[in-house]
């Protein structure tokens, strides 16, 4: 388990895909712990200015999506570790309502249409509108990976069979940090392994273990 300067909300901090990492912060307790459990190239920088990189991009195997606010010196960094694909949009904060894997994506229900092609265009998926647990920051709502995914517990059944459908795994729903229902802010995953926040409980441990598929019953 993770914290970041001092804060359970490793999420908005750190986006992954099964390669690659970016942090926001430069952290040796967080690289040494992304290249350990994710086994993944990590690259530090901010993004459009913000540290909370995990809020500010979406990626998946085919890349990372930003907006057009970050500026080429971050863009130069990114690049060494991912293909960064640049979307223009007034909704800046992808990694807040992209939630995506190498299957297909959702979207905030309101993005406009040009948006959701781009997104699809850049990471090489089918991308569908949604929200889950009511909310539309699908991208903090949920943790998902190849495997499986964690959802957030006010998820209702249409929402969690809509996700399913579009991201192709199975889900489950729970908490992070100690009854925190926005799990995308305290859990960062791949395929290869997991990073939960410094305050997430042992049976949060159980849940994710088994949502994420790396406990089979």
């Amino acid at each position: 388990m993770l914290a970041i300067r001092g804060n359970p909300l490793i999420g908005l901090y750190i986006r992954a895909n099964e390669h690659a990492a970016v942090l926001g912060v430069d952290d040796e307790a967080a690289k040494q712990m992304l290249k350990d459990k994710l086994d993944v190239e990590v690259v530090v920088t901010t993004i459009a200015g913000s540290e909370l990189v995990g809020a500010m991009a979406a990626a998946n195997s085919n890349g990372i999506a930003i907006s057009s606010h970050a500026t080429s010196k971050e863009i130069e960094r990114l690049s060494k570790v991912f293909d960064v694909h640049v979307i223009e949009t007034h909704m800046t904060c992808l990694g807040n309502i992209v939630c995506v894997n190498d299957r297909g994506a959702i979207v905030h229900p309101e993005a406009e249409e040009k948006l959701v092609a781009q997104v699809s265009k850049a990471l090489d998926v089918d991308v569908v509108k949604g929200t889950i647990g009511g909310i539309k920051t699908v991208g903090m709502a949920a943790a998902v990976t190849n495997n499986g995914g964690l959802l957030n517990p006010n998820a209702n059944e249409w929402e969690i069979k809509r996700v399913e459908e579009a991201l192709g795994v199975e889900v489950g729903v729970g908490t992070v940090n100690f009854g925190h229902d926005m799990v995308g802010t305290g859990l960062v995953a791949n395929t290869k392994g997991y990073i939960a926040g410094r305050d997430t409980t042992g049976f949060e441990l159980g849940v994710i273990e088994e949502a994420l598929g790396f406990v089979r019953w």
